[in-house]
């Protein structure tokens, strides 16, 4: 209730300092200096409070219109444009009107975009929402007047992640390649007697260095398809507090049918699993709502997998997992179907720049986060028995295996 009294602090504290002023000192004295300026100042209050009441009624009632949209297909970290929910009325004198989003979180500036004012929204995370809730404020120009509320716009929308630079994924492809059907009469992996460019992640021991001395171009030999058998892989997000590069990773996965014909998808926080992009698209929405991994889960869907068949997982997880790691771990070591652990990280952040001889010798505190985070990350996953790796959202690239990393960035 305190956002509707038409007062900000320091029109409070203008308006305490103002009262005795008036009374003991201008009137006391009768010193005319001081009753003209506690005199001017409050009619000049008086008038911000009465202005900024008023363009507070007028935005009651334009709020009843229901003007503003729902971000539907809006994507995580990317701006989405809305038309205004009310008019902005930039002529009316000396008060103005903002506004920002309480649910969901989300960055929210007014902008003038093809010839009419619109709210540049940047969602903060995916999900699956029923409302916004906005908070308006209501000030004059000179701060001593404001008035704030909240308002509700009922509607369901969805959140899909941002994918962020993820768009060529060469080893997640390798995960899922082959043939359904192997000769039995030889190595089902195939021998390495074909060839193909290289790409981003493969291993430098394939390179056929002849070949790119006299072509320049990398080639690498891969086992020949008629010997590759294609497994039935499953999928699976383990969320996080910041999870949102390790769900990119499992939208490119689901988007770009990188799991081949028989692919299954699951994720923490919301039971069963999906076979189909929409459903599956909607359950990794709502995995929002769980920030903590369920290691029971986890176990539960891979031992279903295994029953039903399938003969590769991918699992793809946060680097913090809100200390539930060795949990976690201990819960896909002691899976039957072999798995490939994908860690998706959102790049360095961005630290401070060191001034002087400190930007030689000093490392920022950023970076230094980062390679802790890694360091430790390699020490939980050091005798898992399927690969491990590191994928960069920010840049989309493939970091490759996350031991080999960790001591590069030590």
């Amino acid at each position: 209730m305190l956002g509707w009294i038409p007062l900000s602090p320091l029109g409070f504290i203008c308006l305490a300092t103002a009262i005795p002023v008036m009374r003991y000192l201008a009137l006391g004295s009768q010193d005319m200096v001081l009753q003209a300026l506690c005199s001017g100042f409050l009619i000049v209050l008086a008038l911000v409070v009465v202005l900024v009441c008023l363009r507070t009624l007028t935005l009651l009632w334009q709020l009843r219109l229901e003007r503003g949209g729902l971000p539907h297909g809006a994507e995580a970290e990317r701006p989405y444009w809305l038309p205004c929910p009310v008019p902005l009325w930039s002529w009316f004198p000396f008060v103005q009107v903002s506004w920002h989003w309480l649910e969901p979180g989300a960055e929210v500036q007014l902008v003038r975009r093809e010839g009419a004012d619109q709210e540049e929204v940047v969602l903060a995370r995916r999900g699956f929402y029923r409302n916004i809730v906005r908070q308006y404020l209501v000030t004059d120009l000179l701060g001593l007047s404001r008035v704030r509320f909240s308002r509700t716009q009922k509607g369901d929308f969805q959140v899909i992640p941002g994918v962020g630079h993820l768009n060529q994924q060469p080893l997640l492809l390798r995960w899922s390649s082959g043939e359904d059907i192997s000769d039995p009469r030889g190595n089902p992996d195939g021998d390495r007697v074909d060839l193909r460019q290289y790409s981003r992640g493969d291993s430098p021991r394939t390179i056929l260095w002849k070949v790119f001395a006299r072509t320049r171009r990398l080639m690498v030999r891969v086992p020949e398809r008629a010997l590759a058998p294609r497994p039935k892989v499953c999928a699976y997000l383990v969320t996080g507090p910041r999870d949102e590069a390790a769900a990119a990773v499992c939208r490119v996965l689901i988007e770009g049918d990188m799991l081949g014909p028989d692919w299954r998808f699951g994720c923490d926080g919301t039971g069963g699993q999906d076979h189909q992009k929409q459903p599956a698209m909607e359950r990794l929405c709502r995995s929002a709502a769980s920030r903590e991994p369920q290691p029971s889960q986890v176990s539960a869907y891979l031992r279903q997998a295994e029953q039903d068949g399938y003969s590769q997982g991918i699992v793809v997880l946060p680097l913090d997992l809100a200390g539930r790691e060795v949990a976690v771990r201990d819960a896909l070591m002691a899976s039957r179907v072999p798995l490939q652990l994908c860690i998706a990280i959102d790049g360095q952040p961005a630290a401070q720049p060191q001034a002087g001889w400190k930007k030689w010798l000093v490392r920022p505190q950023a970076e230094q986060k980062l390679s802790e985070d890694l360091r430790r990350a390699a020490q939980l996953w050091r005798n898992f028995p399927g690969q491990v790796t590191l994928i960069d959202r920010r840049n989309g690239a493939l970091l490759g295996d996350l031991q080999v990393f960790a001591r590069r960035t030590a």
